[in-house]
């Protein structure tokens, strides 16, 4: 394979990375813009033609079911097989793009910010005194009703799309007073209130059944990986669910007591690392506490707890999927960001945040009952 195709490739990715920011910024679907471009036919017709040029047997395989479908009629049949390949991989493109955006440190260049400069400064502080350019204190906006929509000054702003606003409403109601940061879409701002979506009820799960002590002494370590199977349904329909539709296939679970007072745990579920979009976005959990073994686990109390995002992307994803956290230490994510942190709260109430916060309640479950 010459360098000139190469470039061609890379020069293709470009101009898809153009026509997803395209699309976002008119609002309008991906395959409506490659249907009908108007303005923009003199970027999407050579693009489209090069997509034609390189359709390969995969593609004739994994894509003439959608032919059926009716989109991008009276064109031949490699045309319209270009057209959906090209659509979807605007489309991971765009997700790509989206994801990598939330994910960027706060600055005050942001539209949110730029909108509300006053929000700038409710960014959490660290213990020594800098901001961390990730979470918001959470007193300094205010739920619409308790969804995604928060009120900020006069205006309104959403949660990153990752954390769900039951987990926010939750913890706040359990623990009124207990210092908590939520991570804001800092690219949106609007001065008139947006349609809430309709997002399923957050449950909480119950609390599994729990050792009689917290054990772990100084120096010692612990480590569980719970992994899906592709089984059919008839052996699993919640097995099936999560690997099939969630695509979770791995749950890693990291203890070790450092001090004599000090304990860390770090929590990583993984989905597939072959998605299309290029990206492996995995749900972490991380907390600490200073109570030293053998105290009760009723009145363990974490320093804090985290929920965050890693996105590996390349061969990040594939090294990180390769590696356990048995070590404690694996491959760093391509980008993340933290999503949530509460702090001063019970060690129990943990296995209710697993349950809200990942994805494969088969897995969460599994996890918690190791503990």
């Amino acid at each position: 394979m010459g360098e000139g195709f190469l470039g061609e490739i890379d020069e293709y990715f470009e101009k898809l990375s153009d026509l997803a920011k395209i699309a976002k910024e008119a609002n309008i679907a991906v395959h409506e813009l490659v249907e009908s471009p108007g303005p923009h036919a003199a970027m999407v017709a050579p693009v489209l033609a090069f997509r034609e040029s390189i359709l390969t047997s995969e593609d004739e395989n994994g894509l003439s079911g959608y032919l059926v479908i009716g989109f991008f009629a009276g064109r031949t049949r490699r045309e319209r097989l270009a057209a959906f390949a090209m659509t979807f991989e605007v489309e991971h493109e765009w997700n790509r793009r989206e994801v990598k955006r939330l994910c960027a440190r706060y600055d005050s260049g942001q539209h949110l910010f730029k909108s509300v400069p006053g929000l700038f400064g409710k960014i959490r502080r660290r213990a020594n005194g800098r901001q961390d350019f990730e979470l918001i204190d959470v007193s300094a906006v205010s739920s619409v009703g308790g969804s995604e929509i928060y009120r900020a000054e006069s205006g309104f702003t959403k949660l990153c799309p990752y954390l769900s606003p039951g987990i926010v409403n939750w913890a706040q109601n359990e623990w009124p007073t207990a210092p908590a940061f939520v991570r804001l879409d800092a690219g949106y701002y609007s001065a008139t209130q947006p349609l809430q979506l309709l997002t399923e009820a957050t449950l909480v799960p119950a609390n599994p059944r729990w050792l009689e002590d917290f054990s772990l002494r100084k120096g010692m370590k612990d480590f569980a990986a719970y992994h899906l199977l592709d089984r059919p349904a008839s052996e699993g329909h919640a097995e099936y669910w999560d690997y099939h539709v969630k695509k979770v296939r791995r749950l890693e679970v990291h203890v070790e007591r450092r001090e004599d007072d000090y304990l860390t745990m770090m929590i990583e579920e993984l989905p597939r690392p072959d998605d299309p979009s290029g990206l492996m976005i995995a749900r972490c959990i991380h907390l600490d506490t200073r109570d030293p073994a053998l105290t009760p686990l009723g009145k363990v109390e974490m320093q804090h707890l985290d929920l965050a995002i890693n996105v590996y992307e390349g061969e990040d994803r594939e090294r990180r999927f390769a590696q356990m956290l048995q070590n404690g230490k694996v491959q760093d994510a391509s980008f993340r960001t933290h999503l949530f942190r509460i702090e001063r709260t019970p060690f129990v109430s943990l296995f209710s945040f697993c349950g809200m916060f990942l994805k494969s309640q088969v897995l969460s479950a599994s996890g918690s009952m190791s503990s």
